[in-house]
């Protein structure tokens, strides 16, 4: 085995490598520049499996740049390399093509190990879609090939397994793949999670309340049944959604444990796994989770589910198997918030209560568990990434090696994966966000230093410079290419509407008390504010959330009031239905116009109560959009710039049909009182 290290700048010193094979040894072993600036240093005779090692250039160590595996040894952490059993037999990919109309060329070779035991009987395996392909291997060549014309549009994959006459079994290629006429992007549309138990309901007999608990910390029934019959009566598609998160898939345990405020709840939310690879017997089995994801793939949608990595339910086997074995923060954890268990300061090792023993991510073979789990999942169930719960509780080896994981898939077929995380920060959150966003790790996370002010101006009223703030210092905060989200609400905080329409004060946003808020938000002024707000949050960089509910205005308090059971259809107040019609046109809008999707943003006019920017692109073409919450109808000159600046056409707001010339920075734009607007060129 070689490590190479290929600096970005060229080198002065020596570069050496400190490693675990010689338990870091001194003086460090040298590495030999092979003459193009690159430096190696080959490994031999090491027992398999996985080491630590750090470059050591100059007077500095640093982790190998290159490789997203890392390990922590001796509270330090490393990055990661594994030595192989040289016995094993190899899958070797040898070509992966697809075409846009449904063409695919794939060659594997198989590899015996050193041995040369020679391959099983019937130990090699090809499939297309779950279906083996036994004409696909030739073993004369000891090659796999398949050349297939005419696949359906959507997601395929192909699946490869090995083994020797001795049965030792080859890591298998899992292949997965889309046939579409042009690459997706995560930020063509809008994510929509759908918390499956409160989503919809469509196998009763799955249904099983817990006694003697609230209703509203209770299952309601909803489940993977339920999201696929709204994916196949177009809801998602309807909305603009590119991109379904949906909740914890895992088994959670039977019963009800005491949570916030002393009160019982039942793990319908998904985040306390009592058992791996195994979903949630109420939302379904494993046949109808895959089933979801095929009746979104047909429809070009991608899925993820959300992976809680930080901890489990004290009835989960690795608790009861490894509690002792270093995979828990156990004599080191506390319950994050108590006495001396500060939430930042504790927070890679508290847990979130005491029947949640929290992981040890310096621990390799927990590491190798989850990882193994995560693909399992990702393979079984047919996933497109995942959503990370609570990155900020765990060390960065969790997302970096999950990453990894998906990086390596990619690298062999270009299929791409979604990685956003979840950590929960406040304005001034901007370094923590930013500092698990990389190719090596997130593509991005749930933006909540923009969500806060976005609340405040939005829901409160309160002035809009504050949001044009918020979004500049974002521009700074981030590389480019990162894919957060913003959001108006989500499943911690009260639901917008119930702010927005001033049903949280007095007691309002205690879940369970009496004052909470009422079945329907009745209030137009509020229904009027979650217009103003989904105008800018849809029409933002990234990749924007809907929290299930918000689009039709459904109401509530704090945590658990905010998961009510979805309404649809006639059960939809005039308003709410008003406010779905307002929030599908955007997301159409956004879907069909690449400028709203990727293009730059710029702010054109900002005041407390009006608030214009456009988005554009390097052809020229672009977007306005106006959103005025004063009384009086606005007349605007506006200086476009950018791609709009020397752009001429027609333009017309996907709400009321009128049209704008662009005239460059001489351009005239009318809202209307109380308006919102969002121009796009014009199709005859």
């Amino acid at each position: 085995m070689t490590l190479t290290y290929a600096p970005q700048q060229s080198v002065a010193g020596t570069v050496q490598v400190m490693g675990e094979w010689n338990n870091f040894a001194s003086p460090p072993q040298p590495m030999t520049d092979r003459g193009d600036g690159v430096f190696t240093l080959r490994l031999e005779g090491l027992e398999p499996r996985a080491y630590g090692y750090r470059f050591v250039v100059g007077d500095k160590q640093e982790l190998d740049p290159e490789n997203p595996y890392s390990r922590w040894v001796r509270a330090e952490e490393y990055s990661r390399v594994t030595v192989p059993d040289c016995r094993q037999p190899v899958l070797e990919l040898n070509r992966f093509t697809v075409t846009p109309e449904g063409s695919l060329d794939v060659a594997v070779s198989y590899l015996d190990g050193t041995d040369k035991a020679g391959p099983a009987a019937d130990g090699l395996v090809l499939s297309l879609d779950g279906t083996p392909r036994p004409d696909a291997y030739d073993a004369a060549s000891g090659r796999f090939h398949l050349n297939v014309q005419g696949l359906e549009q959507g997601k395929h994959h192909v699946k490869v397994v090995a083994k020797d006459s001795q049965g030792r079994e080859a890591e298998s290629l899992y292949l997965p793949f889309w046939v579409e006429p042009e690459r997706f992007r995560w930020d063509s549309g809008l994510m929509y999670f759908a918390f499956t138990d409160r989503f919809h309901n469509g196998r009763l007999e799955n249904d099983a309340p817990v006694a003697d608990v609230d209703p509203i910390a209770n299952y309601l029934g909803g489940d993977f049944a339920g999201i696929t019959q709204k994916l196949e009566e177009g809801y998602f598609d309807a909305l603009g959604v590119r991109t379904l998160w949906i909740s914890p898939v895992d088994q959670n345990p039977e019963g009800r444990f005491i949570g916030t405020g002393g009160k019982y709840y039942t793990g319908y939310h998904g985040y306390w796994p009592s058992k791996p690879r195994e979903t949630q017997h109420r939302f379904g089995s494993l046949e109808e989770l895959r089933a979801l994801t095929a009746a979104a793939h047909k429809r070009g949608i991608r899925v993820i589910a959300d992976l809680v990595l930080n901890h489990v339910h004290e009835e989960h086997p690795y608790w009861a198997n490894h509690a002792r074995d270093g995979w828990f923060n156990t004599a080191a954890s506390c319950v994050c918030g108590t006495q001396d268990c500060d939430w930042e300061a504790k927070r890679l090792t508290c847990k979130f209560t005491d029947y949640l023993p929290d992981f040890n991510w310096r621990s390799s073979d927990f590491v190798d568990q989850f990882a193994a789990d995560t693909l399992w999942w990702l393979e079984q169930a047919d996933f497109d990434g995942f959503r990370m719960d609570a990155v900020k509780h765990m060390e960065q080896v969790a997302g970096r090696t999950i990453r990894g994981k998906l990086r390596d898939i990619t690298a062999m077929t270009g299929t791409e994966f979604y990685l956003v995380g979840e950590t929960y920060v406040f304005t001034d959150g901007r370094p923590q966000i930013a500092r698990y966003i990389s190719p090596r790790e997130l593509d991005g996370q749930f933006d909540f230093p923009l969500y806060w002010p976005v609340r405040e101006a939005f829901a409160d009223g309160k002035g809009l410079q504050r949001v044009d703030d918020a979004v500049r210092a974002n521009e700074e905060a981030y590389v480019p290419g990162t894919l957060n989200s913003p959001f108006l609400g989500n499943h911690d905080e009260a639901r917008f509407i119930s702010q927005a329409a001033g049903q949280l004060h007095g007691g309002g946003s205690d879940p369970f008390g009496p004052n909470r808020p009422s079945t329907v938000v009745t209030d137009p002024a509020a229904f009027e504010k979650m217009k103003y707000g989904f105008a800018f949050v849809l029409t933002q960089p990234g990749v924007p959330l809907v929290y299930y509910g918000d689009e039709v205005g459904l109401p509530g308090a704090d945590d658990p009031d905010n998961r009510r059971l979805m309404r649809f259809g006639s059960a939809l107040a005039p308003l709410e239905r008003e406010l779905l019609d307002f929030v599908r046109k955007l997301g159409q809008a956004r879907r069909a116009h690449e400028a709203l999707q990727m293009g730059a943003r710029r702010t054109l006019r900002v005041e407390d109560d009006l608030y214009v920017f456009q988005r554009d692109l390097p052809d020229g073409k672009g977007a306005l959009v106006a959103i005025n919450r004063s009384a009086v109808e606005r007349s605007l000159v506006l200086e476009l710039m950018g791609g709009l600046a020397a752009s001429s056409g027609t333009y017309v707001d996907i709400f009321s049909g009128q049209t704008l010339q662009l005239a460059g920075t001489e351009t005239v734009l009318v809202v209307p009182p109380r308006g919102v607007a969002v121009y796009v060129p014009h199709q005859e």
